[in-house]
Formats: C-alpha cells, sequence, structure tokens
C-alpha cells in the first residue's frame, strides 16, 4: 500500500470519527474535540513523524494535564486533510526548534498563573536562566547545535522530573549530557575559555569516580552528577575561582579549612589540583606524604623543604593514630568474642575514629599544628581502651585458670569416687 493511500485511509478514518462525533452531539451528547493530529500521524510508516504521535499517546506530563498537540504546533487539530491541519492561518508552526522552541516551552513554564493550575511549585524561571547560560548564549548568537529544551527533557513522551525513566532524573543525567558533550564530531569547534578544544571525555571519567559510584551502585541520589556542578537551566562551566566553592556546596568542612590555608592562594584550580575534577577517586591517606604513591611529592621534595616536612608529619601523625585504632580493635573484638563485656570501650573507639575523620579533615588547612591535636585526642582514648583491654585480658585469664583449677579438682574427685565405688563393690 503506497503511503498516499496509507494517509489517505487515516484521514477517512478522521473523517468518520469527526462525522459520528457530531452526530452524537446533536443527540445531547458533549464529546472532546477529536485529535486529527495523533491519529494521522501515529498511522504513518516514516519513525519521523509517527514515534513522536505513539510517544504522546503513551506517556507524556503534558497529555495527562490536558495539553494537545496544537498547543505546541499549531494547527487545527479537527482537519480531516494535511492542508487544513497544517493551515498557517490556525497557527500552525510545525515543529519549533532553536528559540521558537524556547518561546514555546516558556509560554507556558513562565507563566505563574498557568503553572499554578497544573505544577505550583515548578520555578519560571527557567526560560530567564537559560538565557544566562552558555547554551542560551550560544542561541541567540545563532548557534543552532546547542541544548534547547527538548534536548534535555525530550519533546513527546516527557516524564516528571522525579521519574525514574526521565532523561534528567539524577541517574540518567550524565548520559543525558553525554549524548552531546561525549560526542566529538558534535563538540568540534567549541573551545574553553584558553581557546583549547572542549574534551569530549568527561563522560567516561565521571563514570569512574566516587561521585558515580554513591549515584549508580550506592543507590544514594543526593551526589553530585553534572548538573549539580555546572547547573541546569542556567548551565555556566564553573570558573578557576569559584571551584572550590563549587565542591564547598557540599564538602563545606572541607572548603572551609582549604580556605584558611596557604595553598589557597597558590592553587589556581582549588580542590582540582589534587582530586581532579570528573573523575574524582576516593581520597586515600596515600595522598598525602612525599613517597612516590603521594601527591605532596609532586610539589615538595627534599629534606629542607618545608611543605615536605608538613606532609610527612601529617602523614606520620594519622599513621599513628590508624595502628593504634587497628590494634585496639581486633583486641576489644577479641574479648568481645570470649565474653567479656566491651560495650564502653566500643563507644571509645567510636570516639578515636571520629577524631581520625577529623583528622583527616584538619589535612586540608595544610598545617600540621592543627592536625597534631585532633590525633593526640585520638591517640588518648586509644590508650585508655588499650589499658582496659588489658585488663579485660588480665581478667579473662584469671577467669580461665579459676576454671580450670575447678575442672581439675571436679576431676580428681570423680576420679576418686569411683575408686571408692569400686572399693564399696569389691566388699
Amino acid at each position: 500500500m503506497s503511503l498516499h493511500l496509507r494517509i489517505s485511509w487515516s484521514l477517512a478514518a478522521a473523517v468518520i470519527v469527526i462525522l459520528l462525533g457530531a452526530s452524537r452531539a446533536g443527540a445531547g451528547q458533549t464529546l472532546p474535540a477529536p485529535n486529527t493530529c495523533a491519529t494521522c500521524h501515529a498511522a504513518l510508516q516514516d519513525a519521523t513523524f509517527a514515534a513522536p504521535a505513539r510517544a504522546f499517546s503513551q506517556q507524556d506530563i503534558h497529555r495527562e494535564s490536558g495539553f494537545r498537540c496544537v498547543d505546541c504546533h499549531g494547527g487545527d487539530q479537527t482537519a480531516g486533510d494535511k492542508a487544513r491541519a497544517h493551515d498557517a492561518g490556525h497557527g500552525f508552526k510545525g515543529a519549533p526548534s532553536g528559540q521558537a522552541q524556547i518561546a514555546t516551552c516558556t509560554k507556558c513554564h513562565s507563566d505563574a498563573e498557568k503553572m499554578r493550575q497544573f505544577a505550583p511549585r515548578e520555578r519560571i524561571d527557567q526560560g530567564a536562566e537559560y538565557a544566562t547560560s552558555v547554551h542560551g548564549k550560544r542561541l541567540a548568537l545563532n548557534d543552532t547545535r546547542v541544548a534547547t529544551c527538548a534536548n534535555c527533557h525530550g519533546a513527546h513522551g516527557v516524564r516528571k522530573v522525579n521519574d525514574a525513566k526521565s532523561p534528567v532524573f539524577p541517574t540518567n543525567v550524565a548520559a543525558t549530557c553525554g549524548k552531546c558533550h561525549a560526542d566529538a564530531t558534535h563538540m568540534a569547534g567549541y573551545t574553553l575559555a584558553g581557546k583549547t578544544p572542549i574534551p569530549t571525555n568527561q563522560l567516561a571519567l565521571y563514570q569512574q569516580s566516587v561521585h558515580y559510584n554513591a549515584l549508580t551502585k550506592g543507590n544514594d541520589l543526593s551526589a553530585p552528577t553534572c548538573n549539580d556542578c555546572h547547573g541546569n537551566h542556567g548551565a555556566v562551566p564553573p570558573g578557576v575561582g569559584s571551584v572550590a566553592n563549587v565542591c564547598g556546596t557540599c564538602h563545606a568542612v572541607f572548603a572551609e579549612k582549604f580556605a584558611t590555608s596557604v595553598h589557597a592562594q597558590i592553587f589556581d584550580r582549588g580542590c582540582v589540583e589534587c582530586h581532579s575534577n570528573h573523575a574524582v577517586l576516593s581520597p586515600s591517606d596515600n595522598m598525602l606524604g612525599t613517597d612516590a604513591s603521594s601527591l605532596c611529592g609532586t610539589c615538595h621534595n627534599g629534606a629542607d623543604d618545608k611543605g615536605a616536612q608538613a606532609a610527612t608529619r601529617m602523614r606520620g601523625d594519622i599513621e599513628r593514630l590508624k595502628t593504634g585504632l587497628d590494634r585496639a580493635t581486633a583486641t576489644v573484638a577479641r574479648l568481645r568474642n570470649a565474653g567479656m563485656e566491651m560495650s564502653a570501650q566500643e563507644l571509645a573507639l567510636g570516639t578515636a575514629r571520629t577524631r581520625l575523620t577529623l583528622a583527616r579533615t584538619a589535612v586540608h588547612s595544610f598545617d600540621p599544628a592543627l592536625v597534631t591535636p585532633v590525633v593526640d585526642e585520638g591517640t588518648k582514648a586509644v590508650a585508655e581502651v588499650e589499658v582496659a583491654g588489658d585488663r579485660a585480658g588480665a581478667d579473662l585469664r584469671f577467669r580461665r585458670r579459676g576454671l580450670a583449677a575447678s575442672l581439675g579438682a571436679i576431676l580428681v574427685f570423680v576420679v576418686a569416687l569411683g575408686f571408692k565405688i569400686r572399693q564399696i563393690e569389691r566388699g
């Protein structure tokens, strides 16, 4: 069957629907206006035109709220032929793109009265924010390759943001951004402030990060993804001077310590200097110090280097507390398994672990004088646990010796009793 014949059948079916609706309305029944847009497009074999209609009819937040094809595309949805349906006199504008698409979406999403009817909690400044973004500014310069509303949210089959299948749900954001930013062909010609090409490996690097693992494997939806650092509607890459503030949004204590350090004035890229940006790996104590596996040694080396001395001292303090904690933890676990009451010691170990965490936080001040006192508090708690562990161990050994003596005495008594019984039986 040819395409024209299929369209003719579709239009004929639409006309029949209209006539039936008119006859029922004449009989006193009120029917909704027919939607020949979806009827015709869904019947087409060309997926370019059919897929949007099918997606819109299956699950779409706008359709569920009562919106129709003509609300975005214009035209006459009751017309039985293509020419009338696409009549410019009825406002037909086809598939809006570029600035026209932004205007189409913001017609509702920037209207407080209209949004109050459907989603009163939704912000109505997304259009204004988009205009301030890198995408919006480039679109204003007629760059039609930049992302607009439909590139991120979809055009048909649009889902709520908190729908797990939405392209802007936290676990899907990176892949959505990566559709453009991981495409070397699409990103060709775009440059950073220094005129160097924008890299296209951000998605691959992010998927190696501790943030991605927390988000996808740890099911932590608060873990950062692209828009948490770069913004969404007002997307602007963090500048050199704002990186620490961006990271500090979540890591507030670390940012506070870093702001007081000597490195705050030296590191051009702030946190990124040590932790990278997209491929943020899980931090470890091995990063601190001057050995081959550390980061400090990248800049600091030599016995007379004060930075190297500070790094070595801080690493030594942390290792001292870690060693004591491991030893005390093993002792407490052994005694608890032997039946000794060690609740107080376990609480003390918790305090020591907290001090270890605080010491690792204080490292970002890069001042041993702020790290050592915290470590000393932790080692003091560990020492008290070890003293209590020695007493508990001595008590356990005493109990075991007493138990052994008791069992020995009972055994002697049983043997003697056995001999006595035999003597009685012989007599």
